[in-house]
């Protein structure tokens, strides 16, 4: 886990597995979405954060651009930072690279949600101040 002054962020670095290749013989689209809940899953317990946090933070916003295809047996590392955090809200970006190469990036927001019933609530503020290395 970093320490910038931009926020906690963390990062993997792993093989494109086979299971992760569709039949074009590249990554499928949505492997990188399972890494990133996967830095996400990682942020939490590095920050001593239950998982499950995952219950009550849905998504609001996701985007993605896929830059380059990633092949079966490629080194990818893959980067999650936390760049915003608001009341009840964070947003997090993410970079997939091959090499120094940008294969896939983009951002999601966050809202916390802990009572299905009563909608959003704001963060603890310890752990505000955890998401943004204060």
């Amino acid at each position: 886990m970093s320490n910038s002054n931009a926020g906690a962020s963390v990062e993997i670095i792993r093989f494109l597995e086979w299971d992760e290749t569709d039949a074009a013989g590249h990554h499928h689209y949505a492997s990188v979405f399972r890494w990133v809940e996967e830095l996400e899953a990682k942020l939490y317990r590095d920050l001593g954060l239950p998982v499950t946090l995952f219950g009550q933070i849905p998504r609001v916003k996701v985007q993605m651009e896929y830059r380059r295809r990633i092949f079966f047996g490629e080194v990818v590392r893959t980067q999650l930072n936390v760049i915003r955090v608001g009341n009840s809200s964070m947003e997090l970006d993410f970079k997939a690279f091959v090499g120094d190469e940008i294969a896939a990036e983009g951002n999601y927001i966050i809202v916390h949600s802990p009572d299905k019933e009563t909608g959003s609530k704001p963060w603890p503020a310890e752990w505000k101040k955890k998401f943004l290395n204060e």
